[in-house]
């Protein structure tokens, strides 16, 4: 078994901990959630694709200023977000807590304008950890192979529990903690439906999705190509018309993850993707009697459009996965790439 594939298929049992960790912290997790007047949430890579995450659900919860960077953007061009970090409090999100550009930056930010830091972090002992005020340390959703797939989950179901608890949302903490129980039926069925659409003949793909979820839908684009070396993109979903849907063609699988909002515009626009594309996975989130096009998987509901986006990942990453064997590329060793990036 390829240690992605351990990694991937053992991302719930992480969760499991993760969650029970975060609910055991969560008095001080709040202390410190409170006195934040503006979030600024730093990654690199996986991790910056779900800062934008991050950043989104702890505002539309909180109400409050939240925003998403590059940490090796805010690194290279520190002076262009001088008003912008002023009475900032930082979140840093990270597998390894030692990527340069993250450390670095975030040293910048204490030492320019005295920023608090908290951190969530997949190792102990880690060099962010020494920044942070307050830290979240999960080593058991550590992934050992270079593309990222347990670690991305937790970090994301940390981050909007975090989010649930500044924003005083216990139902969206309930849905969590339901997760990994709805996953030990959810997951074996979904084999023979994933496998047939990682076996299909497409050469590229494209992931839709909105809101919250968003920035953990551009992750699982960016698994297609460290996993199975596809070109792909993320991209919102009526903003597919604004361009992208030229590039949608026979050969592109299209993943889909609806949300729970306006039923007739998402569908309408399934139905011009699959004018274009007989490749089209649909994840739905929603009680819908409707037919729409495509394989149609119903994720489980478990009372968070955002927490059951994790179940829409699990299933990116495992068609990543059996597409990559199925072209006969080791999933364990994307070339030119290392887990984490040290300048």
């Amino acid at each position: 078994m390829y240690i992605t594939e351990r990694e991937l298929r053992g991302q719930f049992e992480a969760l499991e901990k993760t969650l029970a960790l975060l609910m055991q912290s969560r008095d001080k997790a709040k202390a410190q959630l409170d006195e934040v007047k503006k979030l600024v949430v730093l990654g690199c890579g996986s991790s910056y694709s779900l800062a934008k995450s991050a950043a989104m659900q702890f505002a539309q919860k909180t109400g409050r200023a939240a925003f998403a960077l590059a940490a090796g953007d805010l690194l290279v061009n520190f002076v262009d977000y001088a008003k912008l970090l002023e009475d900032a409090t930082l979140l840093l999100l990270s597998r390894s807590g030692s990527t340069s550009e993250l450390v670095r930056a975030a040293s910048l930010c204490r030492e320019g304008f005295g920023c608090r830091v908290l951190s969530v972090c997949a190792r102990e002992n880690a060099p962010v950890e020494e920044l942070a005020d307050w830290s979240l340390n999960i080593p058991w959703a550590f992934d050992e192979a270079v593309c990222q797939t347990r670690t991305v989950s937790n970090l994301y179901a940390a981050a909007l529990g975090l989010a649930c608890i500044a924003g005083g949302d216990e139902a969206g903490l309930e849905a969590l903690t339901r997760l990994p129980a709805l996953a030990r039926d959810f997951c074996p069925r979904q084999e023979q439906s994933l496998t047939l659409a990682a076996s299909e003949d497409w050469s590229r793909a494209v992931v839709l999705a909105d809101s919250g979820c968003a920035g953990l839908a551009e992750e699982g684009a960016l698994a297609f190509k460290e996993i199975c070396r596809r070109d792909s993109n993320h991209y919102h979903m009526l903003d597919c018309r604004h361009g992208p849907m030229v590039q949608i063609c026979p050969d592109t699988l299209v993943i889909a993850l609806l949300s729970k909002g306006d039923r007739k515009l998402q569908a309408a626009l399934l139905g011009d993707v699959a004018a274009k594309t007989s490749h089209l996975l649909v994840l739905d989130r929603a009680d819908g009697g409707d037919k729409l096009p495509g394989r149609r998987i119903r994720l489980p509901d478990c009372g968070s459009a955002d927490a059951e986006a994790i179940f829409g990942l699990y299933c990116i990453q495992l068609v990543c996965y059996r597409h990559a064997l199925g072209r006969g590329v080791d999933p364990d060793s994307p070339e030119g790439l290392e887990p984490w990036i040290k300048l």
